[in-house]
Protein backbone atom coordinates (compact mmCIF):
# COMPACT_ATOMS: atom_id res chain seq x y z
CA UNK A 1 0.00 0.00 0.00
CA UNK A 2 1.30 3.45 -0.94
CA UNK A 3 1.93 6.13 1.65
CA UNK A 4 -0.67 8.79 0.87
CA UNK A 5 0.41 12.44 1.03
CA UNK A 6 -1.78 15.50 0.55
CA UNK A 7 -0.02 18.75 -0.35
CA UNK A 8 -2.16 21.57 1.01
CA UNK A 9 -1.77 24.78 -0.95
CA UNK A 10 -3.36 27.81 -2.46
CA UNK A 11 -2.97 27.91 -6.23
CA UNK A 12 0.28 29.86 -6.86
CA UNK A 13 -1.39 32.74 -8.63
CA UNK A 14 -0.83 36.45 -8.04
CA UNK A 15 -3.35 37.78 -5.53
CA UNK A 16 -4.22 34.32 -4.20
CA UNK A 17 -1.06 32.68 -2.90
CA UNK A 18 1.26 34.00 -0.13
CA UNK A 19 -0.33 37.46 -0.02
CA UNK A 20 1.60 38.56 3.08
CA UNK A 21 4.92 37.49 1.57
CA UNK A 22 3.98 39.14 -1.74
CA UNK A 23 3.62 42.52 -0.03
CA UNK A 24 7.11 42.20 1.45
CA UNK A 25 9.21 40.69 -1.35
CA UNK A 26 7.05 41.47 -4.41
CA UNK A 27 4.44 39.46 -6.25
CA UNK A 28 6.82 38.00 -8.85
CA UNK A 29 9.35 36.74 -6.28
CA UNK A 30 6.54 35.37 -4.12
CA UNK A 31 4.93 33.52 -7.03
CA UNK A 32 8.33 32.11 -8.06
CA UNK A 33 8.88 30.94 -4.47
CA UNK A 34 5.50 29.16 -4.40
CA UNK A 35 6.05 27.48 -7.77
CA UNK A 36 9.57 26.39 -6.79
CA UNK A 37 8.25 24.76 -3.62
CA UNK A 38 5.53 22.85 -5.45
CA UNK A 39 8.01 21.77 -8.11
CA UNK A 40 10.47 20.61 -5.43
CA UNK A 41 7.77 18.52 -3.74
CA UNK A 42 6.85 16.95 -7.07
CA UNK A 43 10.49 16.13 -7.86
CA UNK A 44 11.04 14.76 -4.36
CA UNK A 45 8.34 12.11 -4.74
CA UNK A 46 7.85 11.60 -8.49
CA UNK A 47 10.04 8.49 -8.75
CA UNK A 48 9.11 7.09 -5.33
CA UNK A 49 6.47 4.45 -6.07
CA UNK A 50 5.79 3.94 -2.38
CA UNK A 51 4.21 7.42 -2.17
CA UNK A 52 0.93 8.70 -3.60
CA UNK A 53 0.91 12.49 -4.01
CA UNK A 54 -2.39 14.40 -3.98
CA UNK A 55 -2.76 18.15 -4.48
CA UNK A 56 -5.28 19.63 -2.01
CA UNK A 57 -5.75 23.10 -3.44
CA UNK A 58 -7.90 26.22 -3.26
CA UNK A 59 -9.33 27.71 -5.43
CA UNK A 60 -10.19 24.97 -7.90
CA UNK A 61 -7.91 26.29 -10.64
CA UNK A 62 -5.51 24.11 -12.55
CA UNK A 63 -2.08 25.64 -13.06
CA UNK A 64 1.38 24.97 -14.39
CA UNK A 65 4.74 25.06 -12.72
CA UNK A 66 7.88 25.29 -14.81
CA UNK A 67 7.67 21.74 -16.13
CA UNK A 68 4.49 20.24 -14.75
CA UNK A 69 0.73 20.71 -15.05
CA UNK A 70 -1.15 20.24 -11.78
CA UNK A 71 -4.30 18.33 -12.65
CA UNK A 72 -3.78 14.69 -11.66
CA UNK A 73 -4.89 13.78 -8.11
CA UNK A 74 -6.14 17.33 -7.76
CA UNK A 75 -8.71 18.01 -4.99
CA UNK A 76 -10.55 21.14 -3.93
CA UNK A 77 -10.16 22.03 -0.24
CA UNK A 78 -13.42 21.60 1.69
CA UNK A 79 -14.23 23.42 4.90
CA UNK A 80 -14.56 26.91 6.33
CA UNK A 81 -11.33 26.88 8.38
CA UNK A 82 -8.04 25.01 8.43
CA UNK A 83 -9.25 22.51 11.02
CA UNK A 84 -12.32 21.59 8.97
CA UNK A 85 -10.25 21.33 5.80
CA UNK A 86 -7.98 18.83 7.57
CA UNK A 87 -10.94 16.99 9.08
CA UNK A 88 -12.53 16.57 5.65
CA UNK A 89 -9.52 14.44 4.68
CA UNK A 90 -9.71 12.49 7.94
CA UNK A 91 -13.28 11.51 7.06
CA UNK A 92 -12.39 10.81 3.43
CA UNK A 93 -9.56 8.34 4.13
CA UNK A 94 -9.60 4.86 5.65
CA UNK A 95 -5.84 4.35 5.76
CA UNK A 96 -2.88 6.32 7.17
CA UNK A 97 -2.09 9.59 5.44
CA UNK A 98 -0.25 12.85 6.03
CA UNK A 99 -0.86 16.44 5.01
CA UNK A 100 2.08 18.74 4.31
CA UNK A 101 2.26 22.46 3.74
CA UNK A 102 3.48 23.82 0.42
CA UNK A 103 5.75 26.53 1.88
CA UNK A 104 8.47 24.32 3.39
CA UNK A 105 11.64 24.71 1.28
CA UNK A 106 13.69 22.21 3.32
CA UNK A 107 11.16 19.37 3.15
CA UNK A 108 12.91 16.03 2.74
CA UNK A 109 12.16 12.33 2.33
CA UNK A 110 13.59 11.32 5.69
CA UNK A 111 11.25 13.67 7.62
CA UNK A 112 8.24 12.31 5.72
CA UNK A 113 9.35 8.70 6.09
CA UNK A 114 9.84 9.23 9.82
CA UNK A 115 6.31 10.67 10.05
CA UNK A 116 4.81 7.54 8.52
CA UNK A 117 6.92 5.41 10.85
CA UNK A 118 5.51 7.28 13.86
CA UNK A 119 1.95 6.64 12.65
CA UNK A 120 2.49 2.92 13.21
CA UNK A 121 2.43 3.47 16.97
CA UNK A 122 0.51 6.77 17.36
CA UNK A 123 -2.85 8.22 16.34
CA UNK A 124 -1.36 11.47 15.04
CA UNK A 125 2.04 12.73 13.91
CA UNK A 126 3.06 16.40 13.81
CA UNK A 127 5.87 18.27 12.09
CA UNK A 128 6.60 21.41 14.16
CA UNK A 129 7.70 24.72 12.67
CA UNK A 130 9.92 27.38 14.21
CA UNK A 131 7.03 29.87 14.54
CA UNK A 132 4.86 27.70 16.79
CA UNK A 133 2.78 26.03 14.10
CA UNK A 134 3.14 22.78 12.17
CA UNK A 135 4.12 21.93 8.60
CA UNK A 136 2.87 18.35 8.69
CA UNK A 137 0.01 16.48 10.31
CA UNK A 138 -0.77 12.82 9.81
CA UNK A 139 -3.40 10.36 10.99
CA UNK A 140 -3.04 6.62 11.50
CA UNK A 141 -6.79 5.91 11.14
CA UNK A 142 -6.38 2.99 13.55
CA UNK A 143 -9.24 4.22 15.68
CA UNK A 144 -11.97 6.83 15.56
CA UNK A 145 -10.84 10.07 17.18
CA UNK A 146 -12.72 13.20 18.21
CA UNK A 147 -12.39 16.45 16.28
CA UNK A 148 -9.29 18.08 17.87
CA UNK A 149 -9.38 21.54 16.23
CA UNK A 150 -12.12 23.37 18.14
CA UNK A 151 -10.01 25.72 20.26
CA UNK A 152 -6.96 26.30 18.08
CA UNK A 153 -5.58 29.81 17.70
CA UNK A 154 -4.58 29.45 14.05
CA UNK A 155 -1.67 31.39 12.53
CA UNK A 156 -0.19 32.32 15.92
CA UNK A 157 2.72 31.06 18.00
CA UNK A 158 0.11 29.21 20.09
CA UNK A 159 -1.14 26.94 17.30
CA UNK A 160 0.95 23.85 18.02
CA UNK A 161 0.60 24.20 21.80
CA UNK A 162 -3.18 24.51 21.48
CA UNK A 163 -3.32 21.43 19.27
CA UNK A 164 -1.18 19.37 21.64
CA UNK A 165 -3.43 20.38 24.54
CA UNK A 166 -6.49 19.30 22.55
CA UNK A 167 -4.93 15.96 21.56
CA UNK A 168 -4.00 15.21 25.15
CA UNK A 169 -7.43 16.15 26.52
CA UNK A 170 -9.06 13.87 23.94
CA UNK A 171 -6.62 11.01 24.72
CA UNK A 172 -5.22 11.05 21.19
CA UNK A 173 -1.65 9.76 21.08
CA UNK A 174 0.87 11.78 19.07
CA UNK A 175 4.54 12.03 18.16
CA UNK A 176 6.74 14.45 16.22
CA UNK A 177 8.79 14.32 13.07
CA UNK A 178 11.52 16.81 12.07
CA UNK A 179 11.12 20.50 12.89
CA UNK A 180 11.29 22.62 9.72
CA UNK A 181 10.83 26.25 8.76
CA UNK A 182 7.72 27.42 6.95
CA UNK A 183 7.79 30.69 5.04
CA UNK A 184 5.08 33.21 5.87
CA UNK A 185 6.89 36.54 5.63
CA UNK A 186 10.12 38.24 4.58
CA UNK A 187 11.83 37.43 7.87
CA UNK A 188 11.18 33.68 7.34
CA UNK A 189 12.27 34.03 3.71
CA UNK A 190 15.60 35.59 4.70
CA UNK A 191 16.23 33.08 7.51
CA UNK A 192 15.62 30.21 5.09
CA UNK A 193 18.28 31.60 2.75
CA UNK A 194 20.79 31.49 5.61
CA UNK A 195 19.86 27.97 6.87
Amino acid sequence: MQNKIYVMSKAPLIGISKTRLSKEIGVISSKRFSLNNLENIRKLFINKKEYSINWYVIPNLKFRSYSFSFFKNFFLQKGSCLGKKIWYLVNKNNFPFIIIGSDIPKINISAVLYAFKKLKTNDVVLGPTFDGGFWLIGFSKKKRILYPFSKIRWSTNHTLKDLIKSLESNKISYEFTTKLRDIDNKNDYCKNSKD
